[in-house]
């Protein structure tokens, strides 16, 4: 069966999450280090492939209001490059809050999240990725 792969893209690294078989849970995969957009477009389809992935979730860095920002606009950019290059589905979801709910979820477990920012961004690709598995529901 197809995952669903979603993206936390940050000016330094990416991270990622991956659904489970049946669509119902997200799991942290890694953090990708920012090289450039072609270094990532070819780790980016070698996780895909390995992964029998259908469907990238990128995470878009609404503003408050809900408007864009000069990051949304970068993050959309990379969001069109992406449906250019790739032959499956790529999709947007809101992101707002989901690092601050990453960092909350880290200091409730008794970790630091400045110390852990490769996780961080790990933990809100889950959140990215668990809102959009839910909304697919009935």
């Amino acid at each position: 069966m197809n995952k669903i792969l979603a993206l936390d893209l940050g000016e330094k690294r990416i991270g990622l999450a991956l659904s489970d078989a049946l669509l119902m849970f997200a799991h942290p995969l890694k953090t990708l280090e920012w090289r450039g957009f072609k270094t990532f477009l070819k780790d980016l389809k070698e996780i895909i492939s390995e992964n029998n992935v259908s469907t990238v979730v990128v995470g878009m860095p609404y503003t408050m209001k809900g408007t864009y920002s000069k990051k949304t606009e970068e993050t959309a950019k990379i969001s069109n490059k992406l449906k250019e290059n790739l032959d499956i589905e790529v999709v947007e979801a809101d992101e707002r809050l989901t690092t601050k709910m990453a960092e909350q979820a880290l200091h409730a477990s008794g970790r630091k999240p400045g110390k852990e920012r490769d996780r961080i961004d790990q933990i809100a690709a889950v959140f990215i990725l668990q809102s959009y598995l839910d909304g697919l529901k009935p």
